[in-house]
């Protein structure tokens, strides 16, 4: 069996475990209000963890979500409370705007040269600081303004239960899957984590799959800004803080490696929803925040340890492997 479904099945049997410990101890997590619910907190970081996966297999990583998707939000609060602009236009705006500053990312990375870590740290200060300095205010004072445009709640609705952002969730993860599986960009993108030398030796513009995989993220980012404005009814310069933490423990929770070349979207998706289904389990236990927090850290701590321990024995595997295949060639001749 290879190495991806293995860790693939991992991460399945981590979240049939949680389902089973809080299906088991509370009599409201099967309920069909609670399942939905579920299934519409794990997609505003599901969405942004279709960009970010793209990017962890490159073996980069993006700390700039959250404060794109505060940025982006403000400043479609601000069109919502000084223009009278439609709201078609305001969400072609937002994607815009997160598309944009996703570019901008990859261009400080690419040409730059600047370490992703450096580059996205930087960026979530400024679109930070941009977003604080774009609040709505009144007399001097930063106003929380409710968002009343008919257009944008709707975003926050449902179809027959189905709230609209879990449907937009699964599209965009269905996309980014076959992206990643069947098209250029895709083989692009693994080539560039598990060997970017060799992928620039075998003529591939890894400068160009970086810019790609960024922008992809940025747009992801102005998806999530839509239907997390939608949801609060209301945006603060803190909309989006600690989010890209959460998009970043759903991606490695689903089997992505910091050192790039492997993972895919549907494991994205799985960690996704375990964290979810994590974060509603310890609510229902009601929980301290700073336990909450120490769970929280505690997984994706074990998740990296828990790579690290099956990439190296996966390593030994293949290496005493070729060797046996080495003294069989050497035998035979």
């Amino acid at each position: 069996m290879r190495q991806e479904k293995i860790r693939r099945l991992v991460s399945i049997a981590l979240l049939l475990v949680l389902v089973i410990v809080f299906g088991t101890t509370s009599e409201y997590f099967f309920t069909t209000t609670n399942i939905l619910t579920l299934l519409r907190e794990c997609s505003v970081v599901g969405i942004i963890s279709v960009g970010v996966s793209f990017i962890i297999i490159t073996a980069g990583i993006d700390l700039s979500t959250g404060a794109i998707v505060g940025f982006t939000a403000m400043i479609c609060a601000n069109l919502l409370y000084y223009t009278n602009m439609p709201a078609q236009m305001i969400i072609v705006i937002a994607l815009l705007i997160g598309t944009l500053a996703g570019y901008l990312n990859g261009i400080l990375v690419t040409k730059l040269r600047l370490p992703d870590f450096i580059a996205t740290l930087s960026t979530q200060f400024l679109f930070r600081g941009l977003a604080l300095i774009c609040a709505i205010r009144t007399s001097g004072v930063i106003t929380n303004k409710v968002i009343d445009n008919r257009g944008i709640l709707v975003m926050g609705g449902s179809i027959s239960g189905l709230y609209l952002v879990t449907i937009v969730f699964i599209i965009v993860a269905v996309l980014g899957q076959i992206i990643l599986k069947k098209t250029q960009l895709g083989v692009y993108t693994y080539a560039t984590g598990a060997n970017r030398k060799s992928a620039e030796l075998s003529g591939i513009d890894t400068d160009k799959v970086k810019r790609s995989v960024f922008t992809i993220t940025g747009f992801c980012c102005g998806i999530a800004a839509i239907f997390l404005m939608a949801k609060l009814g209301s945006v603060t310069p803190d909309t989006g803080t600690g989010l890209e933490f959460e998009v970043i423990a759903a991606v490695v929770v689903g089997g992505c490696a910091f050192s790039g070349g492997r993972g895919d979207i549907f494991g994205s998706v799985i960690g996704a929803l375990f964290m979810a289904i994590l974060s509603n389990g310890i609510l229902k236990y009601n929980l301290p925040t700073a336990t909450q927090l120490i769970v929280k850290g505690s997984v994706i701590v074990i998740m990296v340890v828990f790579d690290s321990l099956y990439n190296g024995y996966m390593e030994k595997k293949i290496r005493e492997k070729s060797k046996e295949l080495e003294e069989l060639s050497g035998g035979e001749a």
